[in-house]
């Protein structure tokens, strides 16, 4: 690849991204459900593409895109992660409730797509626990696990996690807004008797003047260094580290070197931002422009990976694919709204809707549901959830481990799932509903 070629196929992947973006902005179900213009626009131009119509040209780059943005997305997960000890005990009693149904999900998925390739043995070894990354994490976190399996010579991962988080974001939403609706008239909202209609610019369409916020803040002048290039360079220098020190460790203790590149930018990422805080220079990092710039990578993997999925593939288990997403849903809803039910002391409604869309779709979604139950923001779902996000970052190693525990077999994944599933489940019936079961009734 030449750089001249490289720079064609990033102008295919722009024309298509603002394809997608319009198309979205048309086509108003696609807002409801949250779709975003990356993944329309990698699907549009799929369809376009060698494997179907074959109007277009999909650049044979894109298929190695994603396993490499995945890594920068994944350094600025942890990047600034800052848990404030003091409020760590007001929070636990959601993160045991959200806890519990990823431990259900990483489990019980691992176990269920273990059954399902008995009777479709073509199915990627695996595949189950993608259920967990793709409807806790999105698309991202599917990308990441699936370039994780890829590097391991497992293929076929990747389709299943981008099939699954577009599952879950439908299901985020339709099943959501049902229960926020059949909650409301159960008089279960703290804030409103019925759910509230967002205004337009909610879903997409030009944000109004007074709702535009700053997506970040220059921290040095531009004489010195360009603002986006001081950002970018701490986060690419984060995802150095990782890859220097499992390169070292590697050289006497050839075990890391078999480890997926996603925990490289995690550890990097965690590394590096320690490193700042202790020589006082975490001043020169705006975090907002470092998860903008994440974000920004995180719209090229999406875009490419949906543009290159294996259309062979999806639609010959299309049909394991959606039973492994309506068994995983069925059994997520209950969980999450009777442990909210009996865990939290306050606004158990709004929390439960917030860790739904965030267990099924991603943080966007939550904080959909919880908008249309609480549209003054009154509630503290979405900064508990923010808070839960920090004290629980440590399972985004799982990304990274689970595709090497597979590879041996499904005991020891499912073993993690349920152990967590059941301890945080217990933690909280023994801290938390023996205290608040009146105040939650």
């Amino acid at each position: 690849m030449t750089v001249a070629s490289l720079c064609n196929d990033i102008l295919v992947l722009a024309v298509f991204l603002l394809v997608g973006f319009f198309v979205r902005e048309l086509c108003k179900p696609l807002q409801k459900l949250f779709l975003p213009s990356s993944l329309i626009g990698g699907l549009i131009l799929l369809l376009l593409g060698q494997q179907v119509l074959g109007v277009v040209e999909v650049p044979e780059s894109f298929s190695s895109i994603p396993s490499v943005m995945i890594d920068i997305v994944m350094a600025a997960t942890v990047f600034g992660v800052t848990i404030n000890r003091k409020k760590i005990g007001s929070y636990l009693d959601y993160s045991c409730m959200t806890m519990t149904s990823y431990g259900m999900q990483l489990g019980l998925g691992v176990f269920l797509g273990w059954l399902l390739q008995k009777v479709w043995p073509g199915l990627p070894d695996g595949w189950g626990v993608m259920g967990v990354f793709s409807f806790h994490g999105g698309h991202g976190t599917a990308a990441a696990a699936g370039a994780a399996f890829e590097k391991l010579g497992i293929e076929g991962n990747m389709a299943v996690g981008m099939v699954l988080s577009t599952l879950g974001l439908i299901v985020a939403m339709l099943v959501g807004m049902i229960m926020v609706n059949f909650g409301i008239r159960k008089g279960w909202g703290t804030y409103v008797k019925e759910p509230k209609k967002q205004p337009d610019y909610f879903y997409g369409g030009v944000l109004p003047e007074e709702k535009r916020v700053a997506s970040g803040h220059t921290v040095t002048t531009g004489i010195s260094i360009n603002h986006l290039a001081l950002q970018v360079a701490w986060l690419l220098t984060a995802l150095f580290i990782g890859r220097k020190l499992f390169g070292l460790l590697g050289a006497y203790i050839p075990f890391f070197n078999e480890l997926p590149s996603v925990l490289h930018g995690i550890f990097g990422g965690a590394i590096l931002w320690q490193l700042l805080k202790v020589t006082k220079l975490e001043r020169y990092v705006d975090l907002k422009t470092i998860k903008m710039a994440s974000g920004f990578c995180l719209e090229i993997t999406v875009f490419t990976a949906m543009a290159t999925l294996d259309m062979e593939f999806v639609s010959t288990y299309i049909v394991p694919v959606l039973i492994y997403t309506v068994i995983l849903a069925v059994l997520t809803v209950p969980l999450i709204f009777y442990l909210a039910y009996r865990f939290c002391r306050e606004e158990w409604f709004e929390k439960a809707c917030m860790a739904f869309g965030a267990a099924t779709g991603n943080t966007s979604t939550g904080l959909a549901l919880v908008r249309a139950v609480d549209p003054d923001s009154l509630s503290s779902a979405g900064d508990t959830h923010g808070v839960y996000s920090a004290i629980m970052s440590w399972k985004d190693v799982f990304v990274g481990l689970t595709p090497i525990w597979l590879t041996s077999g499904i005991g020891l994944t499912c073993g993690v799932g349920f152990a967590m599933m059941f301890g945080f489940a217990a933690f909280g019936f023994i801290f938390f509903a023996r205290k608040n079961k009146q105040t939650a009734a």
